[in-house]
């Protein structure tokens, strides 16, 4: 997920500056640093399963999904950003259309994962509940980048 990110972060930066479109530009080369900051590491954690599907009561067809779990240290915010970066995809079709094998439907869950909290990114990337709920030594191990990151508004962004 997070090589397909950034590829379509860059290729929304080279649509927006074909279009003039230098707030996009600026938006869209946020993210790219942001993905940066945050790494492979602050993508969901996904597990590839199977799921049995009756069709008409008596065929049963057998599904291949990802089933998407929670990460609980994650700042709400990265979930709401990458389903937009995600959703960018059928918006601009134009742009990127499907070659290969189409991927596995990714199905969100509640449960969640027990991926541990990677450390070394700025506090604003980390659960404000997460963050309070650790001790001082948990805190000192996330070893916290010392130079803040504003997480932007984006929905202002996408008005075209």
């Amino acid at each position: 997920k997070f090589d397909l990110r950034k590829k379509i972060t860059a290729a929304m930066i080279e649509v927006c500056k074909d279009r003039n479109d230098h707030e996009g530009v600026t938006f869209w080369e946020w993210v790219l640093v942001l993905l940066d900051r945050a790494g492979h590491d602050f993508m969901s954690d996904d597990e590839d399963i199977t799921v049995l599907d009756r069709t008409d009561g008596k065929r049963t067809i057998a599904r291949h999904i990802k089933q998407v779990t929670l990460l609980k240290w994650r700042h709400p915010y990265f979930l709401k950003l990458f389903r937009f970066i995600d959703a960018i995809l059928g918006i601009e079709n134009m742009v990127f259309q499907q070659h290969g094998k189409a991927p596995m439907e990714r199905v969100r869950t509640s449960q969640v994962s027990s991926w541990p909290a990677p450390p070394g990114r700025p506090p604003s990337f980390y659960a404000p509940i997460f963050l309070a709920s650790l001790t001082l030594p948990q805190k000192t191990a996330l070893k916290m980048d010392e130079i803040e990151f504003t997480l932007r508004h984006f929905e202002e962004d996408l008005d075209d």
